[in-house]
């Protein structure tokens, strides 16, 4: 999978393999970093074959509006998954199509013109080219499938068993997109419902990270009112407060099922270790190291939920 700029003149397009300090945060130990730059935006690539796959992930820094021309070199299709921000694509020329944070999308974009409209941001995919086991798809980028992609990110290319790590995590995934075919349609199934359930999952895969309810919105392409709104209509909570609940049960979990430090969870949650206290103690009415220790007599106590 790669992307083109269509509209922007040769001479103002520049690429090469040194990467500036400030992208150099977002680069990913699985594949070796390509970086091309224009005046509306940057994209910095990194792809990696493995048999007859090709593992792609692109951070896109637009500064201005920009269409993008999308292309795979393989035979089969293209498992793309958004992972952040929302895109207009146009693919064969058909009507536009809005792929969404948060969700994947099985592409034909084999020997054809494929176009991407971005508006200033800040935007991630990540895709396989070439599972020709998978029948047309689409889904919402739950938890299981958000760690696999992470990890086949973050295995170094250096290892003796990297490429056959890799091809596993491959597989994994195609199974577990296979397992879900027919099955997404989250209550009531309407376009609607079905963008809600993506912003929730999207909230549980990024428990390290208080939302702002703003980008949520943009990244959504919603207002904030209907993001409020809709939380309201279908889970009966606020975005906030439902992604502290998942935190502190999220939290509880490791405490009781791991052998991680106060501290290390705090930081896997993306607290401070005393905010992390505070917290867990206002929500659960004891603090973090109380439950680790008595967890078990708590819970018979039936004090948890």
């Amino acid at each position: 999978m790669k992307y083109s700029f269509p509209d922007v003149p040769a001479h103002l397009i520049s690429a090469g393999d040194e990467i500036p300090i400030p992208y150099r945060s977002y680069q990913y130990p699985f594949a070796k970093s390509l970086l091309s730059s224009t005046p509306v935006a940057v994209i910095l690539e990194q792809q990696t074959s493995i048999r007859n796959y090709t593992l792609s992930h692109h951070w896109i820094f637009v500064k201005g509006p920009v269409k993008l021309r999308l292309s795979s070199e393989e035979k089969g299709p293209v498992l793309f998954c958004m992972l952040q921000g929302s895109v207009d694509c146009r693919i064969n020329g058909a009507r536009s199509k809005r792929l969404y944070q948060g969700q994947y999308n099985l592409l034909q974009l084999r020997n054809a013109t494929h176009e991407i409209q971005l508006n200033p941001g800040l935007y991630a995919s990540w895709g396989i080219d070439g599972p020709d086991a998978l029948p047309p798809v689409s889904g919402i980028i739950r938890h299981k499938l958000y760690q696999l992609i992470h990890e086949t990110l973050q295995i170094a290319p250096d290892k003796k068993t990297s490429e056959i790590q890799l091809y596993s995590k491959l597989l994994e995934i195609q199974a577990l997109v296979l397992d879900e075919t027919g099955t997404e349609n989250p209550a009531g199934g309407d376009a609607n419902s079905r963008l809600f359930e993506t912003i929730r999952a999207y909230l549980c895969n990024r428990l390290d990270t208080r939302p702002d309810l703003a980008q949520l919105a943009r990244n959504f392409c919603i207002s904030q009112s209907k993001l409020k709104q809709g939380f309201k209509k279908y889970y009966m909570t606020t975005v906030w407060n439902y992604h502290h609940k998942q935190r502190m049960e999220k939290s509880m979990q490791l405490l009781l099922q791991s052998n991680k430090s106060v501290s290390d969870i705090a930081a896997e949650l993306g607290y401070m270790p005393t905010n992390f206290t505070r917290d867990f103690k206002k929500f659960y009415g004891y603090p973090p190291r109380v439950h680790r220790t008595n967890g078990v007599s708590i819970v018979g106590k039936g004090f948890l939920q």
